[in-house]
């Protein structure tokens, strides 16, 4: 049996339950459930994805529903997943979709990747997985497997290596059950050929895996080099004396612009406890019933590494149930629940 076949049974037999796969493994898949899935699924566990998944699709079932949604409205399905700008390119897309392509995704991969958001990847996951079409794929499972392959040691992070990769996907998609071949290797760098722990002995390449074969699966592929700029600052929970808590959109911040958020600036560790004359710009401290430090906590934004001191302020305003920039506790997780606020709120006791 070839290892094209070999993985493929051990597909079938291994094949999860996953919201947006069709039972039959056969069978044409919807290509709106597979953009979505697939964008979702970067930088995001799968685990995650699946309620994420379910109630996005059964709040916007079609293209259309969503090209017709709020921006606001498709950030708070988003919630929890991350790398907002992610939902934004996917709103825009299906506005461009229903401007220019009659609510459906183009036919061509080259019209795809045109698309906010779509790269080579996402495109050919959609030609490949829904429209069962010969084309490659290639993600950070592919590059996991394909590096401990063929003991490759490098990473596809110039225009030469990242070539060699996907011709590599390619040589492996060229075959009338691309389809198949695709998801089995993904699902393959999810639960076989994984990042720690891979469980080499029951995996179906095993015999021609020379990382395996020589013992060196942990030296595959070679770790990246990651270059994280520090943040260090004070986040704000202002407070109403009627219960409702402060949030922006702050424009100046360097990790969640045009996002609602806690206000938050930086602001050096420093042990003193006065009021900082910055939180100013967001409440007069005439305004100040009292406020206290609440603890720091860490905190992670694509490339920052956030290190961010909690200020609780409690004031002595009440605030209209029409103001946009005060929220309810209790609206809180629907407007603005990213998870960088939720941790301050929850030091701040709310």
């Amino acid at each position: 049996m070839s290892s094209k076949n070999q993985l493929i049974s051990w597909f079938l037999k291994n094949r999860k339950t996953l919201p947006w796969r069709p039972e039959d493994p056969y069978a044409f898949r919807n290509d709106y459930f597979v953009w979505i899935s697939e964008i979702m699924l970067q930088q995001t566990q799968v685990a995650a994805v699946c309620e994420h998944f379910s109630r996005w699709i059964l709040r916007f079932p079609t293209i259309t529903d969503l090209a017709n949604a709020s921006e606001k409205d498709v950030l708070s399905h988003w919630q929890g997943l991350g790398y907002y700008s992610r939902a934004k390119n996917i709103l825009m897309t299906a506005q461009i979709l229903v401007r220019d392509y009659n609510g459906l995704l183009p036919p061509t991969r080259k019209e795809l990747e045109d698309l906010p958001g779509i790269g080579k990847y996402t495109a050919g996951a959609i030609l490949s997985l829904a429209r069962h079409e010969n084309e490659a794929i290639l993600d950070g499972n592919l590059i996991r497997i394909f590096s401990r392959l063929e003991t490759i040691p490098f990473l596809p992070d110039q225009k030469s290596s990242s070539d060699f990769y996907w011709n590599l996907a390619r040589e492996w998609s060229s075959s009338k059950k691309a389809f198949l071949i695709n998801e089995a290797l993904m699902e393959l760098g999810r639960n076989c050929c994984k990042v720690k722990n891979p469980t080499c002995n029951t995996c179906p390449l095993k015999s021609i895996c020379k990382a395996f074969i020589s013992n060196q699966t942990h030296l595959y592929p070679p770790q990246k080099k990651k270059s994280f700029e520090e943040w260090v600052g004070l986040i704000l929970v202002i407070e109403s004396s009627n219960g409702k808590i402060y949030f922006t959109e702050n424009s100046k911040s360097q990790f969640l612009k045009k996002q609602k958020t806690l206000p938050h600036f930086e602001f050096p560790y420093s042990k003193t406890m006065n009021y900082p004359s910055k939180a100013e710009e967001y409440i007069s401290f005439d305004l100040v019933k009292n406020f206290q430090f609440c603890g720091r906590y860490r905190h992670s934004i694509t490339r920052y590494k956030i290190d961010c001191n909690v200020l609780h302020i409690l004031t002595t305003q009440k605030i209209s149930s029409k103001d946009p920039h005060w929220v309810s506790k209790k609206e809180i997780l629907k407007e603005a629940g990213n998870s960088f606020s939720l941790k301050a709120l929850k030091l701040a006791g709310i």
